[in-house]
């Protein structure tokens, strides 16, 4: 989330059951053979490897994959993060990860800790490195990594650079907090160019945030952003790609004491005026706050906002959702000056904030919030002529049962599987336009409905509310 970094001399070796060689000493060893459905995994990844589904994959500390090789992940196959040694998969600059699941058979990366006992940071997640441009640097450490040599670095010059592919895939219980601002997130993007595919992927109970962009111009279609700790989509240093169908959906009573938001949005640290600037665009997103109803006020005081776009961010977000937050869309101008800040690139027009529903979204404040009373002025009639704005109205006036939990984060009554679907009479089910120049070209699906669903439920047979109950003990159980 908030940048800060530091390096620590890291030497890690591999061990896993591949019969790759390595050599010390210029005598080769080879691994032992596995003995179990078990592989541990530790180290270095630096041939081609396979992984597949007759085997549990054990990630054991930061596994890197360096050295311009592929990682390839059969569809249906079950990888754990060590809890003791934080385990965490990085796949470095010039290598790729291959994993495409099925709706079948999603590959699935979760805790190593048993069923009933598993929790946010469990593990550390999956952070994809890539040569796209930034606006931090040519060479830059990534949060939460502690290694000195070139394996924990992004940044380049090659926008449609290629980390590979992420399809059908839940990474659950991830997020290590490892320090004041130096957390590794569910799914973390440095660089990420766009020949890299990113499409349905579930991040469940991350620690700290789900997804965040460090720079790149990856592009993505459906994602969940499931009980968050911290933020759910979080965008930063000149991150430009676009983002289609993503939903958060957050549990009440779970936020981060640093400010929990569904989208957070900065340029960089600063608010400063560089290039590439944060520029993402975002369409038909659904973001569900703690608050499912008019009367429900058990809420964790540490939710903010829908939206908070700050220092300079130039994010765009249209066709979206944002139902029971505590306050709405924050242009937040703490850092940058005018009119390199948040409310001047929204004048400008470089960030853009229409067709959206804000529903039920002002118990701690106001659907439209601003750091000054002149940037409010300037930034509501803008954000009022674009936009519906119903704070009377909640989840259940859009979609079918929105608030359903896993049954380990939930009383009894909200227990289940939720249901996306809009009902019959909801003021989103129509009226979605991409006319706009931000979302008039192929990337995005010209749907009739405005957030992440419409008639049809695309989270069936792949995505998982209640994994907490899945035994994840045999080579491809992974359903």
């Amino acid at each position: 989330m908030k940048k800060v970094f530091f390096l620590a001399a890291l030497s890690l070796s591999i061990a896993f059951t591949s019969c790759s060689k390595k050599t010390v000493d210029d005598e080769p060893i080879v691994n032992p053979p596995v003995t179990s459905n078990v592989v541990t995994v530790t180290g270095d990844i630096t041939t081609a490897t396979t992984w597949s589904a007759d085997k549990i994959y054990l990630l054991k500390g930061n596994v890197f994959v360096t050295g311009n090789v592929t990682l390839t992940i059969q569809a249906g196959t079950l990888i754990k993060g060590d809890k003791a040694t934080k385990g965490a998969l990085i796949i470095t600059r010039g290598s790729k990860i291959e994993a495409v699941g099925t709706v079948d058979k999603p590959i699935v990366f979760t805790s190593n800790v048993a069923a009933g006992g598993r929790s946010q940071g469990d593990w550390g997640g999956i952070i994809l490195l890539g040569n796209a441009p930034n606006n931090a640097g040519a060479s830059v450490s990534i949060e939460g990594i502690s290694d000195a040599t070139d394996k924990g670095k992004y940044g380049g010059t090659n926008a449609a650079d290629n980390s590979g592919t992420l399809k059908y895939v839940r990474i659950e219980y991830a997020g290590i907090p490892l320090g004041p601002d130096n957390e590794i997130n569910g799914l973390t993007f440095g660089s990420v160019g766009s020949g890299t595919t990113i499409d349905y992927v579930e991040v469940y109970r991350s620690g700290d945030d789900a997804f965040e962009w460090f720079g790149g111009t990856v592009n993505a279609k459906h994602l969940l952003a499931i009980d968050s700790w911290d933020d759910d989509f979080d965008t930063d240093f000149g991150f430009s790609g676009k983002v289609q169908f993503g939903l958060a959906q957050r549990l009440a009573a779970t936020a981060d004491f640093s400010g929990s938001n569904g989208f957070e949005s900065d340029n960089n640290g600063a608010g400063a005026n560089i290039t590439p600037q944060t520029s993402a665009v975002f369409s038909n997103m659904t973001i569900l706050g703690p608050k499912e109803k008019s009367d429900f006020t058990s809420i964790n005081a540490n939710f903010q906002h829908g939206a908070q776009i700050r220092r300079n961010s130039s994010i765009s977000i249209l066709n979206s959702v944002i139902a029971g937050y505590t306050e709405g869309v924050f242009y937040d101008d703490a850092a940058g000056t005018a009119p390199a800040n948040a409310s001047g690139n929204l004048v400008a027009g470089t960030s853009v904030f229409a067709n959206n529903l804000i529903a039920g979204s002002n118990s701690k404040g106001n659907q439209i919030k601003a750091s000054n009373a002149t940037a409010l002025g300037v930034v509501t009639p803008l954000l009022t002529a674009v936009n519906t704005f119903s704070p009377d109205l909640y989840a259940a006036g859009i979609y079918t049962d929105a608030y359903k939990f896993g049954a380990d984060i939930a009383p009894a009554a909200r227990a289940g599987v939720p249901n996306f679907i809009q009902i019959a009479a909801s003021p989103a089910l129509t009226g979605a336009a991409f006319t706009n120049a931000k979302v008039a070209d192929a990337f995005f699906e010209q749907v009739t409905f405005k957030g992440a669903f419409g008639t049809t439920d695309w989270t069936a047979g792949w995505a998982h509310f209640n994994p907490q109950t899945l035994p994840y003990e045999t080579p491809g159980a992974v359903k």
